[in-house]
């Protein structure tokens, strides 16, 4: 059973890798971002040039990033959490509810989601729906936006389960579990 737990634990390293390099490309598309309102706004203001897909690009990168940070969040232990028990828990019956909530909670739910919004993007991609064919002018194609929610989802999805070994590997005594303090992912995108 340790040898097991000892691979799994080698996936949720691997997960955090790969959520982490999302995260690093996110950073750089929340400065592209800035870039693209500021340019937009400039454009307008001094030059009257409008264009309705730099407009309609601007909320969907936000929303991305927002779907697309969420596993780094997670990761690092910054998500909203309601721990009413937290403070009678000591760190086996943290590990518990934490396992309880990432198979009650969190992985029915990022599950369901991908299971809900895979049909639409695929049915995006095939028909080469855009924007404009909804309720904007902008020739922006729909499927990248629609690809981002299950995308984002999965992307939780995936460091849920690593955060679920991790719970399995303390509780076992395989490994310690690292408290959101001592996270060693703390100094940054590194």
């Amino acid at each position: 059973m340790k040898a097991g737990l000892q691979a799994a634990l080698r996936a949720a390293d691997g997960i955090d890798w790969a959520n982490r390099r999302l995260a690093f490309v996110v950073r750089w598309g929340l400065l592209a971002n800035a870039v693209l309102i500021a340019g937009n706004a400039i454009s307008r203001k001094l030059f009257g040039v409008a264009s309705s897909t730099m407009y309609d690009v601007q909320p969907h990168f936000f929303a991305a990033a927002v779907l697309l940070m969420a596993a780094y969040t997670f990761k690092r232990d910054e998500h909203v959490r309601i721990d009413v028990f937290s403070g009678f828990l000591g760190p086996r019956g943290m590990a518990w509810l934490d396992l309880a909530g990432i198979a009650v909670v969190l992985l029915p739910l990022c599950l369901a989601a991908v299971w809900v919004t895979w049909p639409d993007f695929v049915t995006s991609v095939v028909t080469g729906e855009t924007r404009a064919s909804r309720e904007s002018l902008s020739r922006f194609p729909a499927w990248i936006m629609k690809g981002m929610i299950p995308l984002g989802f999965l992307s939780l999805a995936a460091q849920g389960a690593a955060e679920a070994v991790r719970c399995l590997a303390f509780l076992a005594g395989v490994a310690p579990r690292p408290l959101a303090a001592e996270h060693p992912d703390r100094r940054g995108f590194a």
